[in-house]
């Protein structure tokens, strides 16, 4: 736990520091300072060329008269009089000026203003993630303890020892702890990746969601094709328990009483790590891809019916650590879902 603790230290600091560059009272200043000197350099440019289409109109007019302005003095033009100005061209030009000016600020104006607020909208929407994320990887863990807490009143009535299961009471309390500061360290964009076992993430994942296995009566069964200690990868142990509980979870929820969920871990083709869940389900239809968009639900009449954010979620913590997470295969007999993740080196 102390190794997350200070991979989140950094990581918060980092993300102050970096939100701090992005207060609402820098982001106005930064506008005001931008609009203000672009509107200068547009009043000064476009007033230039104001006076020279006034000038050019009074120009023509000489001409129009039998003079020859190139043969008199700027000193002479004005001195004299004689310097015709067309009302109408005037006008035109201030016209033209105006339009130009309000055109301008209204373009500079609309691109400062996306350019300096695209952050605090990113901002905004990680922390809708955030919250939406926290709350459905919360529902699976809490659903444990809960079920715990039922075997601790249930042997507590019939005077059996509960000393166990006020063990594992208190590890699903750390787990919970965990998937919470492994949240927060993703929603800052910080990647803890650290040489972790495969076999070991396997083992606790697996602990983790049996009791709502033996709930609905479906067995575990796991396998592992080869040394158990040569499936290391980079990445997080509890993000990639959160990926795998997300996985294990929903195939429990899809299997009919009795069935098993398997499990196995092996290789796959170039070099890459494969873990397997394979259930005895109904399959998931003709579009595998729509569970892994946000907020997809697949509403099959089943019981667990959540918010869709599960297996999207799985896909995103395998991402993190440059692993997929796919449907191998489906059919009317079960699903079997593909999770892969690059050997460290």
């Amino acid at each position: 736990m102390s190794n997350d603790s200070h991979t989140d230290k950094h990581a918060g600091t980092h993300t102050d520091k970096h939100a701090g560059t992005h207060r609402p009272g820098s982001v106005a200043g930064l506008i005001s300072l931008r609009m203000t000197i672009a509107m200068t350099i547009i009043t000064v440019v476009g007033g230039l060329i104001f006076v020279a289409g006034v000038l050019l109109g009074s120009r023509h007019e000489f001409t129009e008269r039998g003079l020859d302005p190139n043969a008199m003095s700027v000193t002479e033009q004005f001195g004299s009089g004689m310097m015709v100005i067309d009302t109408r061209k005037a006008v035109g030009f201030t016209v033209l000026f105006v339009l130009g000016v309000i055109a301008a600020v209204a373009l500079i104006g609309r691109y400062y203003s996306r350019k300096e607020v695209a952050p605090l909208e990113h901002a905004f929407e990680l922390q809708k993630d955030f919250v939406a994320d926290a709350s459905h990887e919360l529902k699976t863990p809490l659903a444990v303890i809960s079920t715990r807490i039922d075997l601790i009143e249930f042997r507590r009535a019939h005077g059996q020892p509960i000393d166990g299961a006020i063990d594992d009471l208190r590890g699903d309390v750390d787990r919970m702890n965990a998937i919470i500061t492994d949240l927060l360290v993703a929603a800052r964009g910080a990647v803890d990746a650290r040489p972790v076992a495969l076999a070991e993430v396997m083992s606790q994942s697996i602990d983790s969601v049996r009791p709502l296995a033996d709930k609905r009566g479906v067995g575990l069964r796991t396998h592992i094709d080869g040394d158990p200690a040569r499936f290391v990868v980079r990445g997080n142990a509890v993000g990639l328990s959160r990926c795998l509980v997300a996985v294990l979870d929903n195939a429990i929820a899809h299997s009919p009483a009795d069935s098993a969920v398997t499990i196995s871990l092996g290789y796959h083709h170039h070099g890459d790590v494969a873990i397997r869940v394979a259930d005895c389900g109904s399959g998931i239809g003709s579009d595998p891809e729509r569970l892994f968009r946000r907020f997809a639900r697949d509403d099959d009449g089943t019981e667990h019916q959540g918010y869709g954010l599960g297996l999207a979620l799985a896909r995103d913590v395998a991402s993190r650590y440059d692993g997929t997470l796919s449907v191998e295969s489906t059919s009317d007999s079960g699903t079997t879902m593909l999770i892969t993740l690059p050997l460290a080196a």
